[in-house]
């Protein structure tokens, strides 16, 4: 590169001249000894597009005249390694972006004299683990649980295939979660499994049998199928082979099968029957001996007439996107269809194509914009799939103490445009500000004290999506009426002496003297009663007792 000699710079210029123009004009001037400062203006260019979650290294042009001078940094921790920190002119600044593990997207400056170059970097995929991935649950039913894994800011939510399952709790949740279910009893004979889905992860349920089957006899049927042309047959028959006291009944359940010779019998057997013309399409129909089933198929002579049909025809994704469906194809055995997506964000996952009824599986990309629609074509019938905003609510549960709290706060975090609100569903929990509104902003409320002896939890509906609060018991106060009771020398029965305390609070009677004796409520839980005896006075002097209630003091006094 060619260098200006030393004295061509444009500050030596106007040294020169202005020392030249104080010579001429025999007065004083001034000399500038820097470059103007509106001349130094400095404009970056950051990186045009988000730095991945993986990490990586960046750039951000410095465009500037050549003279100014300036000096960069960072205001992000996870962006490092600014190099070069400083320097003169135009220049290209390179940097270290850290690994996010959050599910959250990031950004954060690096500063040069004063301005601001924008750094944008990606959230981490979400990646969702369950605690277990199968689990047995007894014939007369229980609860269960597991765990779900997640990194902060990650949505998921859970749902069982069978109606025996019933989620408890954890249904949604953002980040660490617990998924809670209870399982009916098993009133069948034979074991049972279902699902719970999270996410990508399966958890299966195997139920116990709710009671031995009856037994039955051991036999085998030859042949187990039988196949018969559109013109029908005159004559087929089943071998049944049983133990010799091995009863059994025969029957056909097609009105065009009938059996023509024995319908039950003891040990071996023949079971014969015959199957009528066919003038329709194809069908299908089944002899039972015993345990036994017989397929019967038989052709037909004309084509067959397709009609088709599908539940639901409408559905619905979470913002956050996954899987979606199943949706049921209906139609008749034979009968050929297939399935595809209308919508870039959507996407078939199975069941593309098939024959008869059938299940198609789908799936949705995170939504990045407002509430959306699409479709899918399913055996020519349209299935609409509506998605509403993501959103996120950080953090998805909370813990506040008995005492309750003030100006609990937690995010909300959605698409640009999405329009969101919030519900408390319990009264003793309060929004105070942020009770709705559109893109991401913050929600806080007000938690009233606990004045029962046991826990409690509440939710707060935050843009669809649950907060949990959980707070711990209120402490336990007692109070007692009356506090002091008199008695004549002869014996007599005191009480009953009210306890008036928090649902949940436990309490003991006892008598610290002992011609006082407690009767009935010695001990208790919530508010109650209590009564005593008193002993005849013999002393020949007034005296006084205690009994201590509810860690309250109960005074006893007797004549002479």
């Amino acid at each position: 590169m060619h260098k200006r000699p030393l004295l061509a710079t444009p500050l030596t210029y106007v040294a020169v001249w202005l020392s030249a123009c104080a010579a001429a004009c025999g007065s004083a001037v001034a000399t500038s000894t820097g470059p103007s400062p509106t001349k130094c203006v400095v404009t970056l260019t950051p990186p045009a597009a988000p730095v991945s979650s993986g990490g990586a290294t960046a750039s951000v042009g410095i465009s500037t005249q050549p003279e100014c001078a300036w000096s960069a940094s960072s205001d992000a921790a996870w962006i490092t390694g600014v190099a070069p920190s400083s320097g003169q002119g135009s220049a290209q600044l390179q940097m270290q972006i850290a690994v996010n593990p959050d599910a959250s997207a990031r950004q954060g400056d690096i500063v040069v004299n004063g301005e601001r170059a924008r750094i944008r970097q990606d959230a981490a995929p979400c990646h969702i683990e369950v605690s277990s991935s199968e689990q047995t649950i007894a014939a007369n039913g229980g609860s269960g649980a597991f765990a779900v894994n997640a990194a902060s800011g990650c949505p998921w939510s859970a749902q069982a295939d069978a109606g025996w399952v019933v989620l408890t709790s954890g249904t949604t949740g953002t980040g660490i979660g617990t998924v809670n279910f209870t399982i009916a009893s098993n009133p069948g004979t034979t074991t049972r499994t279902a699902s719970i889905v999270v996410a990508t992860q399966t958890v299966k349920i195997t139920q116990q049998a709710g009671a031995l089957p009856p037994p039955v006899c051991s036999l085998a049927v030859t042949p187990k199928e039988v196949s018969s042309p559109a013109s029908g047959t005159s004559s087929s028959s089943i071998t049944v082979t049983a133990a010799p006291s091995c009863t059994w009944l025969a029957s056909s359940n097609a009105s065009w099968i009938s059996l023509t010779g024995a319908t039950s019998g003891t040990g071996n057997g023949i079971v014969t029957f015959t199957i009528a013309a066919n003038s329709g399409t194809a069908r299908s129909g089944s002899v039972k001996i015993g345990d036994q089933t017989v397929a019967v198929s038989q052709a037909g002579t004309s084509p067959i007439p397709c009609s088709y049909s599908v539940v639901p025809q409408t559905t619905s994704v979470p913002g956050a996107g996954g899987a979606g469906g199943p949706i049921a194809v209906n139609t008749q055995a034979g009968c050929t269809w297939t399935a595809a997506s209308n919508a870039n964000w959507l996407s078939i996952t199975s069941g593309a194509s098939g024959t008869g009824n059938g299940s198609v599986a789908f799936s949705a990309s995170p939504n990045t914009s407002t509430a959306r629609t699409g479709t899918l074509t399913v055996a020519g019938q349209t299935v609409t799939v509506s998605q509403a905003c993501f959103t996120t609510v950080t953090p998805s549960s909370i813990s506040v103490a008995g005492t309750g709290s003030t100006g609990t706060s937690v995010s909300v975090g959605t698409s640009p445009g999405c329009a969101w609100s919030v519900v408390s569903n319990v009264s003793w929990i309060s929004v105070t500000s942020g009770t709705g509104g559109v893109d991401s902003a913050t929600v806080t409320f007000t938690v009233a004290a606990n004045t029962g002896a046991a826990a409690r939890t509440g939710t707060l509906t935050i843009a669809g999506l649950t907060l949990t609060v959980n707070q711990l018991p209120g402490p336990c106060t007692y109070a007692i009426s009356p506090t002091s009771q008199s008695f004549e020398k002869s014996m007599g029965t005191g009480g009953p002496i009210s306890v008036t305390t928090q649902p949940g609070c436990t309490w003991t009677a006892v008598s610290n003297a002992n011609w006082i004796t407690v009767t009935s409520g010695s001990s208790g839980t919530g508010s109650g009663n209590v009564t005593y005896a008193v002993g005849a006075n013999t002393t020949g002097s007034d005296r006084t007792g205690t009994l201590t209630i509810a860690r309250q003091t109960l005074t006893v006094t007797q004549n002479r």
